[in-house]
């Protein structure tokens, strides 16, 4: 199910409760009487916002891609500037949503199937702009091969999430990830088309 119209406040609680508990506990290891106790409400009242578990999921992941493109804006002419904006969008988002992040790592495959194809067409819109500065920049490699290259650099960005919280993080963190995102796509360079 495609949610159009923007989140009201007590959607957002749902959503924001739901995350965090997925990333405490797992998509499984939450019910939704879980998440209604962390807003405040009754178990049945989330279902007056969400059908299911799921779509509070999918709305999660959806949410998380709007914003991934509103941030974007419209492609850059120059695709080395793309790529760099890309690049400080995708770690600034990251970074500033660990929730989300651990449960975007872990959850897409509890998405059922028809919030799953939704979610790759969403997904494409933000996929393409990567793959194609990728390509513009260093031309004469296959699709597959900027694909994986793209996955294992947006990789990069989300390692330091996934650790404990209670460690604390680098002050210098979002450079150093943008700085190591860069070089490795120079591998391309010096990979053979």
């Amino acid at each position: 199910m495609s949610r159009e119209h923007p989140t009201t406040s007590r959607e957002q609680q749902i959503l924001d409760a739901a995350l965090s508990l997925f990333a405490e506990r797992s998509f499984d290891g939450v019910g939704v009487d879980a998440i209604a106790a962390k807003v405040g409400v009754t178990g049945s009242a989330i279902y007056r916002y969400f059908s299911s578990k799921d779509e509070i999921l999918a709305a999660a992941f959806q949410q998380l891609t709007d914003h991934l493109l509103v941030r974007l804006g419209d492609p850059l002419d120059d695709p080395r500037a793309e790529l760099a904006r890309l690049i400080d969008v995708y770690v600034d988002v990251t970074l500033a949503n660990p929730e989300m992040t651990t449960v975007w790592n872990r959850e897409q495959p509890a998405l059922s199937q028809a919030y799953q194809r939704s979610l790759a067409r969403r997904q494409r819109l933000y996929t393409d702009r990567w793959t194609a500065a990728v390509s513009k920049v260093y031309p004469g490699h296959s699709h597959a091969k900027v694909a994986a290259t793209v996955r294992a650099v947006q990789s990069l960005a989300m390692s330091d999430i996934l650790r404990p919280a209670s460690v604390r993080r680098l002050d210098d963190l979002a450079d150093l990830l943008k700085s190591m995102m860069t070089q490795a796509l120079e591998a391309l360079a010096k990979s053979p088309a």
